[in-house]
């Protein structure tokens, strides 16, 4: 019978030892560089803007300005006269965006087919500037992606995200979706990024560590997916609602069955 007990009571401790949450597994951003043998992982984010690569499927919006309406009127199509080559962008933007095709190609009024894919915002700008060139002398063009959103699965409040900005920091994302629950594993969150040649990279980062912060590896850019894997806890089937007072409960249990069993 004591064998049995300390079986149980050996099973138990493994049991609530695995199971437990630690303050360190849920804070943000901790200064982790005074640990035995730790490395920074992380890179010093130098360009912040204009990173971000046109990929099929991308929406884009492009505006001609000119000081005649009826020439800007030649190069601009509105949302009534787009047909099957001009979309509206996602979550009922009230710009007419541009599809950019399996090709990589926008389909643009009087110029024809124009290759995109690859090309940064900026980048399409200069090249749409420099094909108008020869045929308005004083314009100004508008070029915006307006599909801007990323994606969280996992264990948090997941979902599709539209992002006020062409790139968010991981925490700006973790704050428009609300935050990550409870058994979210903070430590191994795993950024999976599309590539402009169909591919796609998959980074892993420490939400905990404090040099996760400024850092190349912190930005969010659009069509970025966020997945958060549970930690052990919930492996276990507990939920939130797990507590000492459940912890109490299974001792008393344990403690009337061993009571009974001799």
């Amino acid at each position: 019978m004591t064998h049995l007990k300390r079986s149980l009571c050996f099973i138990f401790m493994v049991f609530l030892l695995a199971s437990c949450i630690s303050s360190k597994s849920l804070i943000y951003m901790q200064d982790k560089s005074h640990k035995k043998g730790y490395v920074n992982v992380y890179s010093k984010a130098q360009v912040i803007t204009e990173k971000y690569q046109i990929q099929t499927n991308d929406y884009l919006y492009i505006h001609v300005i000119t000081d005649d309406p009826k020439v800007s009127a030649y190069y601009n199509l509105t949302g009534s006269e787009s047909g099957n080559n001009m979309m509206q962008g996602q979550m009922g933007s009230k710009f007419t965006s541009y599809l950019v095709d399996d090709k990589g190609e926008i389909d643009f009024p009087s110029l024809g087919k124009i290759e995109v894919r690859g090309l940064t915002r900026s980048e399409v700008k200069q090249k749409l500037a420099e094909i108008l060139k020869s045929q308005i002398d004083n314009f100004t063009l508008m070029v915006e992606l307006t599909n801007t959103h990323f994606t969280i699965l996992g264990e948090a409040h997941a979902g599709i995200y539209q992002m006020p900005k062409d790139q968010i920091n991981i925490y700006e994302a973790l704050a428009m979706s609300g935050d990550l629950v409870t058994y979210s594993k903070r430590k191994q969150v795993k950024i999976i990024r599309p590539t402009s040649d169909g591919t796609s990279i998959v980074k892993t980062i420490d939400l905990t560590d404090k040099n996760l912060l400024d850092s190349e590896e912190s930005y969010i850019y659009p069509n970025d997916i966020i997945y958060v894997e549970p930690i052990k806890a919930k492996m276990f089937g507990l939920g939130e609602s797990f507590s000492l007072g459940m912890v109490s409960s299974i001792i008393s249990l344990s403690l009337l069955v061993l009571n009974l069993l001799k």
